[in-house]
């Protein structure tokens, strides 16, 4: 159990950080959960044995600080559409030329 959860405590790690830098948004907090409750399961099961537990521990804090970036990079960025004002230029002077085209045609 101890090898399978440090398995699954490490895919979750790596998914976690390539998350983390992608912009994929909020999506990182799944895997970071399981990240953290994977080391802390490690935690549980290492003092227990007297162990060291410092793998965990880095489990946990690497989850934790990837899934805090990724919280305040949703926050911090804005997703603005800012309005081109030299194409509404052109559109507009594209509409006038047609028109007066079709009054040319008459």
């Amino acid at each position: 159990m101890k090898l399978l959860t440090t398995i699954i405590a490490f895919i979750g790690l790596i998914i976690t950080l390539a998350f983390t830098v992608f912009p994929i948004g909020y999506l990182t907090i799944f895997p970071a959960i399981i990240t953290i409750l994977c080391g802390i399961i490690l935690y549980k099961i290492n003092s227990n044995e007297e162990k060291s537990i410092l793998l965990p521990k880095l489990l946990i804090g690497l989850a934790i600080i990837g899934a805090i970036i990724s919280l305040s990079r949703g926050y911090l960025t804005s997703d603005i559409v800012a309005e081109d004002e030299t194409f509404e230029q052109r559109q507009e002077k594209s509409n006038q030329d047609a028109i007066d085209d079709l009054e040319g045609l008459e």
